[in-house]
């Protein structure tokens, strides 16, 4: 999982579905709860009292480990 978390793209790079963990934060599809990787709970680096959830389609997961 370090190594995952250390290659995300940064949140001010992104949009909202990807934010909230509804879309896949590198290629931007729409995630399927049961198949989505889940990148855990982040702190967003311009807004520290507020948080992120990435998740990651299957592909792109596997592509990054």
């Amino acid at each position: 999982m370090t190594h995952l978390t250390s290659t995300l793209p940064s949140p001010a790079q992104l949009g909202d579905e990807q934010l909230r963990g509804a879309e896949c934060v590198w290629c931007g599809r729409c995630l399927a709860t049961e198949t989505a990787v889940d990148l855990g709970v982040h702190p967003d680096p311009q807004c520290p009292w507020a948080s992120w959830f990435p998740r990651a389609c299957p592909a792109c997961a596997e592509a990054r480990t």
